[in-house]
């Protein structure tokens, strides 16, 4: 058997049924690769520590497939541990992550392979594939998918840019893209050794209750690192959105823990960088504040209470108004404002909370390096 060229890594948490069709299609495309093509890929499964028929189905699977399978159990619930897991078992040059709920272009494992075979001879780091929204039901009229009112792509985990490939960051007629999706990306294996892996306090089940960002955080550091990343539109998957995503509660709730996942990102930077001026409020208005909004009150910034209340009243005014779109965008502001402060009471406890560390202070006099 030759070297791995690819690893193909799916992270699962009860979801049996879905797994299964993924594997399904996963297999089904890899029979179709010419024989010296399909040794060279294995499949990494990480199992998050299931107790529906997950574990049954795996071995089911394993039993009657030929192809390279690798099956770890992760017990530390949370995405990210798995992940990070699956990196250190992977033989790999690219490692290509998937979610485990997803269904497959038919073209899917043909095109990474491609990328692959030829990664190596590519200044590029991280290959950003398309993720499609496969909607389950009609898209009820409240709902905005164009600008400037629209819901983010990530609410319903989508990633669709346009057919070009651009590196990232890029705008398209699609809106703007700034990193890559953690549920269709190409990892090469190197980029780990060098650079370090995911955050395990972020991303679904995480310890410290932050839903979401975990691919944000890792390829937001990436980019400081100058690691060049591509979107490449030739990998496609698709991902279902279910009737529920489809309520107004459930955008508001995500675009909250958006808010708060990304306001403890800045105040947790691995690169250790100064948090911005005014975090939370666009560029464009950071000017005209005055800087005593930046002092706290019961450990939160005035100037997140501010905006909170500015937001609140524009809401009310909408209400009088026929513009239904506007006032639904406005309300998810106003939940990713709530998610922001709430974070920004985590962070001061977490300082506040810190023990006296002599290493600290030696740290802070420059007599000891970081």
């Amino acid at each position: 058997m030759g070297s791995i060229k690819l690893s193909i890594i799916i992270c699962t948490f009860n979801r049996a049924l879905q797994l299964e069709q993924l594997l399904d299609d996963i297999t089904t495309q890899h029979r179709r690769l010419r024989s010296d093509d399909a040794c060279q890929v294995e499949l990494i499964l990480v199992d998050n520590n299931s107790f529906d028929e997950s574990k049954e189905m795996i071995h089911r699977f394993i039993e009657s497939t030929s192809m390279s399978i690798k099956y770890f159990v992760e017990t530390r619930l949370g995405l990210t541990w798995c992940r990070n897991l699956a990196v250190t078992k992977a033989s790999g040059d690219l490692l290509a992550f998937l979610h485990d709920d997803i269904s497959l272009d038919d073209d899917w494992l043909k095109e990474c392979y491609k990328i692959a075979s030829t990664c190596k001879d590519q200044e590029i780091g991280i290959y950003g594939g398309r993720v499609i929204p496969l909607w389950q039901d009609s898209i009820p009229d409240w709902l905005c998918l164009e600008a400037p009112f629209n819901v983010r792509q990530d609410v319903f985990h989508a990633h669709s840019y346009g057919d070009e490939e651009k590196l990232y960051p890029f705008e398209s007629e699609f809106g703007y893209s700034q990193l890559p999706s953690g549920i269709n990306v190409l990892i090469r294996k190197e980029v780990f050794e060098n650079c370090g892996n995911f955050r395990s306090d972020l991303g679904p089940s995480a310890s410290g209750g932050f839903g979401l960002c975990d691919d944000y955080e890792f390829f937001e550091y990436l980019s400081m690192l100058k690691i060049p990343m591509l979107y490449i539109p030739q990998s496609i998957v698709f991902h279902p959105v279910s009737p529920n995503q489809m309520s107004i509660q459930y955008i508001r709730r995500w675009y909250f823990k958006y808010g708060m996942a990304r306001f403890w990102i800045a105040h947790t930077d691995r690169m250790k960088r100064p948090v911005k001026e005014f975090l939370g409020i666009e560029d464009k208005y950071r000017y005209f504040l005055p800087q005593f909004l930046k002092n706290t009150i019961s450990s939160i910034p005035m100037y997140l209470m501010f905006k909170f209340s500015m937001l609140c009243l524009w809401w009310t005014v909408l209400n009088f108004s026929f513009n239904t779109r506007r006032k639904n965008f406005i309300s998810y502001k106003i939940s990713e404002t709530m998610g922001e402060i709430d974070a920004a009471a985590l962070v001061h406890e977490r300082v506040t909370s810190r023990k006296f560390s002599f290493k600290d202070r030696l740290t802070k006099k420059g007599i000891l390096d970081t």
